[in-house]
């Protein structure tokens, strides 16, 4: 074998490698829905990196028992957020999550993950399980990383989001 030859087979190799790699990492890309079956997360690649955002809420609106949060029957919002400027944004469409470095082997790490519930956000990390059916999301502490939580997710199927309990960004509204 030649000289060419060999940096032929050498590129194409590392060609399907990079190529077999990028599939892997992108294994996560798709919608999501959390234990609680409140919501439905899309997790996307936002530049090199992967991000997320809420595409659908169930029952987006304050109940009558939370009036010192929201007006009753409006959709919820930010509420929880230390930035008084985005206290009104609406949850629905909210990226929240930001930042996640692909590291090989279904992990990805070096993320933040805001919480609207509590407006904190958290340093995070998450695998994928079982061929991408399920994320492993955990939220921690920056400062204390070994203090956090983690909940799996399970790919979106079998959700009837025409139910009109489902809000979504790509809803049209009746």
């Amino acid at each position: 074998m030649n000289y060419r030859h060999a940096l032929c087979i050498g590129l194409v190799s590392i060609g399907i490698t990079a190529s077999i790699s990028a599939q892997e990492a992108d294994a996560a890309l798709g919608k999501y829905i959390p234990p609680e079956k409140d919501a439905v997360i899309e997790i996307f690649k936002c530049g090199d990196k992967y991000c997320g955002k809420t595409i659908c809420i169930k029952d987006n609106a304050y109940p009558e028992k939370d009036k010192d949060k929201g007006v009753p029957g409006t959709p919820y919002l930010d509420h929880n957020n230390e930035d008084p400027k985005l206290r009104t944004r609406p949850n629905l469409g909210m990226q929240f999550i930001s930042g996640f470095n692909y590291e090989g082997e279904g992990l990805y790490k070096n993320g933040k993950i805001y919480n609207p519930r509590d407006g904190k956000t958290y340093c995070g990390k998450f695998t994928v399980l079982e061929g991408g059916q399920k994320l492993d999301l955990k939220g921690t502490l920056c400062s204390l990383t070994f203090i956090g939580k983690t909940n799996t997710w399970t790919r979106l199927s079998g959700v009837n989001l025409d139910d009109p309990r489902w809000d979504c960004v790509d809803k049209k509204k009746k």
